[in-house]
């Protein structure tokens, strides 16, 4: 017996009507699709099939949202578009037969049981169905251990990872994609200063934070998702989440929060002071502003990622601020890390329509750190900024 199969063989799904795709316009998430997109992509790519199931790539080749797909990862949501065919969506029992065209516009619906390896035998079923040899798959979201049985199942199949095609896909956003992403950022970016503005010195990094997250919540994020906070000698530590450390003035704290809206996601950064600013602090803050207003001003289709990265160090040299970063920017959506990721070795082309989040900071631990990011817009005619740039431009000097 198969590894992860029952005894009894399980019960299938029928297919809900014929396999065809509901009319996409009757999708709750409408206004988000670009079908037509998703399937010429499909039939220009090198795979006879694509198979997607990260919490990214789901909603965007199904129309089908829902914050299982990241809370519960091990209850698989699979996409398949093959070529010349309609897509398949293969999903728990449960869900396949709650499922109607308002969640999704695809309408062969193929159940699995249980959170085990079931899931592989309806996948297999679909990819055999089409007869396909070449099958693209996200290698960095495939359990192993499902991709090991279905390589089982279909040992005259190639599995090849298909990352970067899906990432490029997704790259170019639509407007109502660009709307909602702007619209989180914007969010984002009041609750951020409306805690700051109530803070005091005293208060610990955990209490301003609570706040942080209450105003993103009541302003219409739908889910926390970075509420990441430190202050002082803190501020040096990577991602750290807040504690109950008292934020004292002369403290530099620092915030990289974010929360979703529809699944797309919001990551700004801020770095304020409690009290009054020191003139290292003021001059440090104000480079890395300037910086990042350098990266933006360079940023237009056809630039590559990594003529921006090179540039985004070069701007460091030119205003006298040694380089202690990593990234400079990256795409932003249904991920919080989507290509074209700004480093030295990436050779992706910006294009139109791209969201981008443009992030420059300076470390010197223990307690010497700062990191300032906006939203961009990549338009026709280059960059646009989507967040205010000019609300944090000196630093913040709180509790005065």
């Amino acid at each position: 017996m198969r590894r992860g199969r029952r005894p009894r063989g399980p019960r299938r799904m029928p297919l809900r009507g014929a396999c065809t795709v509901h009319d996409p316009q009757a999708c709750d998430r409408a206004r988000y699709l670009d079908v037509g997109r998703i399937r010429r992509e499909v039939e220009a790519g090198p795979y006879d099939a694509v198979v997607c199931l990260s919490p990214e790539n789901v909603p965007y080749f199904s129309g089908f949202y829902n914050m299982d797909i990241r809370l519960i990862p091990e209850r698989l949501h699979i996409i398949v578009w093959a070529k010349g065919a309609e897509p398949s969506f293969v999903v728990m029992e449960r869900r396949a037969a709650q499922l109607t065209e308002r969640h999704t516009f695809i309408s062969d619906l193929r159940g699995y049981q249980g959170e085990g390896l079931d899931s592989m035998r309806a996948l297999a079923e679909v990819l055999a169905a089409h007869g396909a040899k070449t099958v693209g798959i996200e290698g960095r979201s495939f359990p192993g251990g499902h991709l090991l049985d279905l390589r089982e199942r279909l040992p005259g199949v190639r599995f090849v990872d298909a990352y970067d095609w899906f990432e490029r896909i997704r790259g170019v956003k639509t407007p109502a994609e660009r709307e909602t992403i702007t619209r989180a950022a914007r969010i984002t970016c009041d609750a951020i200063d409306a805690a700051f503005r109530a803070a005091r010195p005293g208060e610990s990094e955990r209490r301003i934070a609570a706040r942080m997250q209450y105003e993103m919540l009541v302003r219409g994020i739908d889910m926390i998702n970075a509420p990441l906070l430190a202050a002082g000698p803190r501020t040096g530590l990577w991602h750290a989440l807040p504690g109950d450390h008292a934020v004292e003035p002369g403290m530099l704290i620092k915030t990289d929060s974010g929360g979703y809206i529809d699944g797309y996601y919001s990551d700004i950064a801020r770095t304020v002071v409690m009290g009054r600013a020191t003139p290292h602090q003021r001059d440090v803050h104000a480079k890395c502003t300037e910086i990042k207003h350098r990266i933006v001003g360079a940023m237009r289709p056809g630039v590559t990622a990594a003529e921006l990265a090179r540039f985004g160090r070069q701007a460091y040299q030119d205003v006298g601020l040694e380089y202690r970063w990593a990234i400079l920017g990256h795409g932003i959506g249904l991920a919080i890390h989507e290509a074209p990721q700004i480093y030295p070795w990436v050779n992706e082309p910006l294009e139109a329509g791209m969201m981008m989040m443009i992030e420059v900071g300076y470390t010197n631990p223990p307690e010497d750190s700062f990191h300032v990011e906006d939203l961009v817009e990549v338009t026709a005619e280059g960059a646009e900024y989507r967040t205010d740039p000019g609300a944090h431009a000196r630093i913040w000097e709180l509790g005065l």
